[in-house]
């Protein structure tokens, strides 16, 4: 290897950084609500899951205020999802949103109907979805 080869960890960040800039573009580049933007999100959603099962080398159970944030912020993260998944199955069309179920893409979706809002929003998305189960 020569001295301006990157370091293999280097090329995973960078390659994985561009499968999220491709994915994001994709997304923004779909309409709403579309059969095409949900396989996107399953598509992240499998690639994250993946991520997340993934072994890990042991840590310290921490301190009894760590575990206490730990145990709220996992039922806040669990209430929301409940919501979702309880707002998306009301819909009377999944494929369209709903006023009187609105998912979280729904009340979103008038701030991010623009083109580069739309790309900003879902590289966040992405973003803060890896960075969840990457801790």
């Amino acid at each position: 290897m020569t001295s301006q080869s990157a370091h293999p960890s280097t090329r995973w960040r960078v390659a994985l950084l561009t499968c999220g800039v491709l994915l994001a573009a994709g997304g923004a580049g779909t309409r709403p609500f579309s059969a095409a933007a949900a396989m996107l999100v399953l598509v992240a959603a499998v690639a994250v899951s993946v991520r997340a099962i993934r072994p890990r080398p042991a840590r310290s159970p921490g301190t009894p205020r760590v575990r206490r944030g730990i145990a709220l912020w996992t039922a806040l993260l669990l209430a929301i999802a409940a919501w979702e998944a309880y707002a998306y199955v009301r819909q009377p069309d999944w494929l369209h949103p709903s006023t009187d179920h609105p998912t979280l893409s729904t009340l979103l979706d008038p701030a991010l109907e623009q083109g580069p809002l739309r790309f900003a929003g879902w590289l966040v998305w992405l973003g803060v979805g890896w960075w969840l189960v990457s801790r």
